[in-house]
């Protein structure tokens, strides 16, 4: 938080540690901070839609500040006008924001900070054909390029940034910094040397407190074995045939 994130005059980053490492913490203080320095007012949380609500009762218990959930009720009640001028701290699901209509209305507002949970979520894919590289976007990635616009900062959390392709990968990340990893082989270099300026990502393992003491204990990985009942094994089977 404190020597990453808001050493940026221009916050965009993300947060890729291991799930349960506190993210949404890290995201609330980052949050605070750039309040108690006056540079952000009008938030966005975007989470997939299991995880609203709990987003909002962290933000209020943890952070004393509240956020309004933003459903297709909400914006119902506010018909006619653009719901996300009427609620400066909103929270929504990614796959709510997606739908055409909900859409429109993001590029008619602006937002100080945007918080994006499971970011990952919001993917592109390139490939190769005959006439080239064509790049295909997912509803998703969509809605994240118009938040990209519509906002001054913008954070992401994931535990799963990377899903194998660096070309992807790419594509991912010039949702904060556009552009940034234009050249070929430039990110894949920036973060072999440690020097990638876009996001810090920490295993559990990793983790110590500040006696040095691990903070997760060790896991280790075996293989169980047992038997099965006749009828697991027919199961077992099916499925592994299917």
């Amino acid at each position: 938080v404190y020597h990453h994130a808001l050493q940026m005059p221009r916050l965009r980053f993300m947060i890729a540690d291991d799930a349960g490492a506190g993210k949404t913490i890290m995201a609330g203080l980052i949050l605070k901070e750039m309040q108690q320095r006056g540079l952000v007012e009008r938030v966005l949380i975007v989470s997939p839609g299991h995880l609203k609500d709990q987003w909002r009762r962290e933000m209020k218990e943890r952070f004393n500040t509240t956020f309004t959930l933003v459903n297709r009720q909400v914006v119902r009640s506010n018909w006619r006008e653009n719901v996300w001028r009427q609620h400066p701290k909103a929270i929504a699901s990614i796959d709510f924001l997606k739908q055409d209509d909900i859409e429109k209305t993001l590029k008619g507002a602006r937002w100080d900070l945007i918080i994006v949970d499971e970011a990952h979520k919001m993917s592109a894919y390139a490939y190769d054909t005959k006439e080239g590289t064509k790049i295909d976007k997912t509803q998703r990635y969509q809605v994240g390029e118009v938040l990209s616009e519509q906002t001054e900062h913008m954070l992401f959390l994931t535990a799963t940034p990377h899903k194998g392709d660096e070309k992807n990968f790419q594509l991912f990340l010039d949702l904060l910094r556009p552009g940034f990893f234009a050249k070929e082989g430039l990110l894949k270099e920036s973060v072999e040397e440690g020097e990638n300026p876009l996001f810090v990502r920490r295993l559990k393992e990793d983790m110590r407190k500040f006696n040095g003491e691990p903070i997760f204990p060790p896991r280790h990985v075996r293989t169980a074995q047992f038997p099965l009942t006749t009828p697991e094994k027919k199961l077992y089977n099916d499925v592994t045939s299917y």
